[in-house]
């Protein structure tokens, strides 16, 4: 179909324009970008505390394009445009091209995909497409007629490990959709239990590898279980800190979700009530499912802080819902102007991106490049020690013929010591090493300065 064919088009094209304009964002790479330019140097089944899948991806991406800023780019934009065609192939089984099309517009009504995954994420990109690709196939499960076969619950159960290994809280989508299924008859009924037995053992051979890593490695695999909050106080005040934080995280994911639908619904206001269709009757079911869970597991746990990232598997179907419900409330002069209005917030923040690379917070504009050929000119050759995983990851692009490290990482021999912290010599001396002649090389980024000290070894 030729609508089908423009909306496909668009979708890449908004794609291939991205990894252009990474070029126009600065030299340097921001935080995320140069830890996956680090660790996707090599391949092992695990790294640190996030999980390896986009690390492996970066890995061949650099095989194919070369080790540098435009395969950080291809990565993720592929994956960001592999996520809107899951979605928009899900919703044409029910809506026309151009309700499907406006729905995985809407998806920039949620600031981590409008902005935060255009800007700076990597591991939340890949959870997101992963996450558009299982209910994808969650509904083609759920669809009929009759029960699916082995193959499709095959690949629901291989989706659903991938996504686990793009970020540990993805598992939390195919939970949700379990939970969902089983409260309501009609999808119960399509549910083949031996299919649901092969998803979850290609689940479980998926993330096996990688989650015996992390029992094997817990303290690296468990770096960031801080950020929770667990503290020792009273379990109730834990329990409304945590459903606290939670309601939070949520206002914070959805607040734009919520301020278009309640001008839409005053603009409104008088039409008949939505009867949703099967699609959004999914995406509600598997939401709330999924904010139940959440609420549940933070109560159990004690963490009192959630991060609205964190709710990403189950809250990025909001937009779409959202959409659907416009869509089916609104007049075509409503649709229009819906269409232009979400048109208009793409192009806000595609113009807006390099401000972000240059300006505030101005990594990609940092001044590595320097930093880069005074090392070259005053310690040609000597291998690279630091604490700073945003120095590794730009020198290890910078600098590719020279070893470059974290000090975790660190070999024998004498080395460049470059803390992020201020101190090199101490740093080094917290290693058994012993460095001197430190000098400081300072870099701006955005409106702060960064500090980095060098000392040699050897």
């Amino acid at each position: 179909m030729k609508a089908d064919r423009h909306w496909i088009a668009a979708i890449l094209l908004w794609a291939a324009a991205q990894v252009a304009w990474r070029f126009a964002q600065g030299p340097s790479l921001e935080l995320d970008e140069a830890e996956a330019f680090y660790h996707a140097r090599h391949l092992a089944l695990g790294y640190n505390a996030q999980p390896p899948l986009y690390f492996w991806l970066q890995w061949a991406a650099f095989q194919l394009a070369g080790d540098g800023i435009l395969a950080l780019a291809l990565l993720k934009n592929a994956l960001l445009a592999m996520g809107g065609l899951a979605l928009y192939a899900m919703l044409r089984r029910l809506r026309p091209p151009f309700e499907a099309g406006l729905c995985v517009m809407a998806l920039g009504l949620l600031p981590q995909v409008l902005w935060e995954a255009q800007r700076a994420l990597t591991h939340s990109v890949l959870a997101i497409a992963m996450s558009l690709v299982i209910l994808a196939l969650a509904d083609r499960l759920l669809r009929g007629p009759g029960r699916a076969g082995s193959g499709l619950w095959l690949a629901f159960g291989v989706a659903a490990g991938l996504g686990v290994m793009s970020k540990w809280n993805v598992a939390l989508l195919p939970v949700a959709i379990a939970v969902a299924v089983l409260l309501r008859p009609e999808w119960r009924a399509r549910v083949s239990p031996s299919g649901a037995l092969c998803a979850l053992g290609a689940a479980l051979a998926v993330v096996a590898a990688p989650l015996w890593w992390v029992l094997q490695n817990p303290a690296t695999a468990g770096g960031s279980l801080h950020k929770l909050g667990i503290e020792e106080t009273a379990p109730l005040t834990r329990a409304l800190e945590g459903l606290g934080s939670l309601a939070s995280a949520w206002l914070a994911f959805c607040g734009l979700v919520l301020l278009v639908v309640i001008a839409i619904a005053l603009a409104t206001r008088g039409r008949a009530r939505w009867r949703p269709d099967a699609q959004s009757r999914l995406m509600i079911a598997v939401m709330l499912a999924g904010a139940a869970l959440l609420a549940a597991g933070l109560v159990a746990g004690g963490a009192t802080e959630v991060k609205d990232r964190w709710l990403l598997p189950v809250a990025l179907f909001a937009g779409p819902v959202a959409a659907l419900w416009a869509l089916d409330r609104l007049g075509a002069v409503g649709r229009r102007r819906m269409a232009i209005g979400l048109a208009g917030l793409w192009a806000l923040a595609f113009a807006l991106l390099p401000v972000s690379g240059w300006v505030d917070p101005g990594y990609r504009g940092a001044g590595f490049p320097q930093l880069a050929r005074d090392i070259d000119a005053a310690h040609p050759g000597l291998p690279i020690v630091t604490d700073s995983m945003w120095a590794a990851g730009n020198l290890s692009m910078m600098l590719p013929d020279r070893p470059v490290h974290l000090v975790a990482d660190a070999g024998p021999g004498p080395a460049l010591w470059i803390s992020g912290r201020g101190d090199a010599v101490a740093l080094a001396a917290a290693q058994g090493r012993a460095a001197a002649a430190q000098n400081l090389h300072e870099m701006e980024h955005g409106g702060e300065r960064a500090v980095f000290a060098l000392a040699t070894e050897g």
